[in-house]
């Protein structure tokens, strides 16, 4: 740590933020997310080094394309980042020989959790195998809107955050000035 000085006002409230982000992330995906898998994934972890603190949050890998969407191969979709801003989402399915829709049996779990049995007009049901390739086709073609469920707690909480960085770490100095200068009167 710089100049040999506890921080433990800082590390406490870098923990207790990190707690903050993931409970705000876990919330937005509670209203969005199908398995719970992804919101189970989610973590921070603090580290601390010579050079100081650092913030770390984890998720699934593909919390990435959760997070900034996807753009289909007629719709594009936006994400918000951490400074607030909208922006193009840098993943999207292809419209050439590259995938143009997610793999069909990668919704099958998903559309059984879900109780999706339709029928056709004559009122037979659809076989499983034909609704899951009509619903990656509709997701390729729309794609994945983005949940921002990081991006958005960090944005909205950051004005908030630095004013409570320099709060403790003021708290930190005085109390090792204390410290110190009560080793100097021995």
């Amino acid at each position: 740590m710089p100049f040999g000085l506890k921080y433990d006002s800082i590390e406490n409230y870098l923990k207790s933020y990190g707690k903050y982000i993931v409970r705000q992330a876990r919330g937005i995906l509670k209203k969005h997310n199908a398995s719970g898998k992804l919101s189970k994934s989610l973590k921070y972890k603090v580290i601390k080094d010579k050079d100081g603190f650092d913030i770390k949050f984890y998720a699934s890998k593909y919390s990435a394309y959760i997070n900034k969407g996807v753009s289909g191969t007629r719709k594009k979709r936006y994400f918000t980042d951490k400074d607030g801003k909208r922006k193009l989402s840098p993943f999207s399915y292809k419209n050439s020989k590259g995938h143009s829709q997610p793999p069909s049996s990668a919704l099958d779990k998903w559309s059984v959790r879900k109780g999706l049995s339709p029928r056709s007009k004559g009122g037979q049901f659809v076989s499983r195998k034909s609704l899951n390739f009509i619903i990656a086709r509709s997701i390729g073609r729309k794609g994945i809107p983005a949940l921002s469920f990081y991006t958005q707690p960090l944005s909205y909480s950051y004005n908030v955050f630095k004013k409570e960085m320099i709060k403790h770490f003021k708290e930190d100095v005085l109390k090792n000035v204390k410290t110190v200068s009560k080793n100097w009167k021995r």
